[in-house]
């Protein structure tokens, strides 16, 4: 419960700093490491889905959930001035990287014969509030790209460069995919 209530705090701080740092800024530098750094906040939430999901058998897919999500990135989007059909792909982008992430975790506590963990923070109250707090920041971010060569040549590197270690190139490649194709759109 503390390191759930660390990381609220974490991330309320950050959605102040990153919203006030952040007004009329394009995708270059700055901007670029400010949304990797909030793709790499939400990737650092899949370990705790995925002890959540582990002590209570459910699915690492919840296709109910992520379309509800998804439809409203849409409806926000629009609102934005964003690309909806971008905006609904880098969110699914950032659940199947997520999602990886989890898989990857739940394998290992097999092999492992990993026992229930104590304590779990509650997926429902505790941790998809986290994720839920993340995506109108995401939202601030993808508005405000400026696709250029130059930005586009350091993403990948900025991405390995901030993105944790621990999450592998898959999960990496998976997240950040969606902001290459669109700048390569324009």
């Amino acid at each position: 419960m503390k390191i759930l209530n660390f990381l609220l705090a974490v991330s309320f701080l950050c959605l102040c700093v990153i919203s006030c740092k952040t007004q009329n800024r394009t995708f270059d530098g700055n901007e670029n490491s400010i949304l990797l750094k909030l793709i790499n906040k939400r990737l650092q939430v899949a370990p705790l889905v995925a002890k959540s999901k582990w002590n209570t058998k459910k699915a690492i897919d919840d296709p109910v959930r992520e379309k509800i999500i998804l439809d409203s990135i849409e409806v926000q989007s629009k609102k934005m001035g964003i690309n909806r059909v971008f905006a609904h792909s880098f969110f699914q982008a950032q659940f199947e990287a997520g999602k990886i992430k989890q898989r990857q975790l739940h394998d290992k506590w097999k092999t492992e014969n990993q026992g229930l963990f104590n304590p779990v923070p509650d997926l429902a109250t505790e941790v998809r509030p986290i994720l839920d707090s993340l995506n109108p920041l995401l939202l601030l971010q993808l508005k405000k790209i400026n696709c250029n060569i130059q930005s586009l040549k350091r993403w990948r590197k900025e991405a390995r460069k901030i993105v944790d270690i621990s999450y592998d190139n898959q999960i990496v490649e998976t997240a950040i995919k969606p902001v290459e194709n669109y700048c390569k759109m324009k």
